[in-house]
């Protein structure tokens, strides 16, 4: 189990929550665990590294257009062929990130 280190309160994300993001030049596809203001845990299908950089476009909230994320992976575990990643967020946007 990954050890919980949030400093926010997280929120389960249900049906609505999968996103298309980058990490380590890949793009894929993930299934978004929960969230919170500072971060997320994700599930890869694929290995990933400690440290290495998540990009991403998310549109999670129903009345709300898409945010942007930018942040890294603090930790992973692997459970049954999926890579639970923890995110924590280094930037959230509602513009794209590469035109801000």
């Amino acid at each position: 189990m990954i050890e919980e280190k949030r400093r926010f309160n997280r929120v389960g994300i249900g049906e609505r929550g999968t996103a298309v993001v980058t990490c380590g030049g890949l793009r894929e596809q993930v299934q978004i665990l929960d969230m919170s203001a500072g971060g997320m845990k994700i599930s890869f299908s694929r290995p990933v590294n400690v440290g290495a950089e998540v990009t991403g476009k998310l549109n999670v909230l129903p009345n709300l257009g898409p945010f942007f994320i930018k942040g890294k992976v603090v930790r992973i575990l692997e459970t049954d062929g999926a890579w639970k990643s923890a995110v924590e967020f280094d930037k959230v946007s509602t513009i794209p990130l590469d035109a801000a």
